[in-house]
């Protein structure tokens, strides 16, 4: 039974570890977002740069992914980090369709909805 008990905690150990989970703003350095020149992909599409940096760096940070929603004028990001060994998913941009050519606020949101300005992205 004891060996029973120690396998299934390790295997539960190892699911949580490589869970990917978004992060809140505070994670990362206070310049920690930035942001690069947003390009066209085509009718509505985009393709906007993002480099992340967490304020506490160490080598079991793996960044998963990044949402990112248009909501009217802004366009809001979350990032998803893991503490799995695998290679990072992120491709080193988000993607936003369905929008149209002008400046909007791109900001972090919070696990929790709160909000956080990173600055103004101009889609051309």
């Amino acid at each position: 039974m004891a060996t029973f008990t120690k396998a299934a905690l390790l295997l539960c150990a190892l699911a949580l570890t490589g869970c990917s989970e978004p992060r809140s703003r505070d994670f990362f350095a206070k310049d920690g977002v930035t942001v690069g020149a947003p390009t066209a992909l085509g009718s509505g599409s985009y393709k906007i740069p993002l480099e992340f940096v967490t304020a506490i760096v160490h080598s079991g940070q793996w960044i998963d992914s990044v949402d990112a929603d248009v909501a009217n004028a802004d366009i809001l990001i979350t990032a998803r980090f893991s503490s799995s060994g695998r290679k990072s998913r992120y491709p080193g941009y988000v993607t936003v369709t369905g929008t149209t050519p002008g400046t909007y606020a791109l900001k972090y949101r919070d696990p929790n909805g709160s909000m956080h300005a990173i600055g103004p992205v101009v889609l051309p």
